[in-house]
C-alpha cells in the first residue's frame, strides 16, 4: 500500500536542504535522503484552466509517494530552484507537461540503476 504525503494547504510545505527533502503535512514532518528518490513525474488532467490540472509525484521508496500541485506556494521553488539543481530534471518533458491539457504521466527523473 502506498504511503501519499499530500502537500497541499497553506501550512504545508515542501523543501530540499542538505541533501533532505522535508515535506511537512497536518504538522507532521516527513524527512527523506535526496538519494532516496526513485522517479519524479509530472501529472497532468484535463481539469484546467479552472482547476488545478498539474502536480509532482516524487517517489522516494518504500512505497512513500510526495504529492503537490503547481497551484501550491512550495512547487515552482521546490522543482525548479532546489531538486532541479540536485537532480537531473528533463525540462522538455516539464515543458511538453504544461502544455498539455489531457490526463497524462511525464516523467522527468529516474535514478540511474
Amino acid at each position: 500500500m502506498t504511503n501519499k504525503i499530500c502537500v497541499s494547504t497553506d501550512e504545508d510545505s515542501l523543501s530540499l536542504t542538505d541533501h533532505k527533502i522535508r515535506a511537512v503535512v497536518d504538522s507532521v514532518e516527513y524527512v527523506y535522503d535526496l538519494d532516496s528518490v526513485e522517479k519524479i513525474v509530472v501529472l497532468t488532467t484535463d481539469m484546467g484552466p479552472f482547476y488545478d490540472d498539474m502536480g509532482l509525484a516524487i517517489d522516494v521508496g518504500n512505497n512513500n509517494v510526495i504529492f503537490i500541485m503547481s497551484g501550491h506556494r512550495c512547487y515552482k521553488s521546490f522543482l525548479f530552484d532546489q531538486i532541479g539543481k540536485a537532480l537531473p530534471i528533463d525540462y522538455q518533458k516539464i515543458i511538453d507537461a504544461s502544455a498539455c491539457t489531457t490526463n497524462n504521466v511525464f516523467e522527468i527523473y529516474v535514478r540511474p540503476v
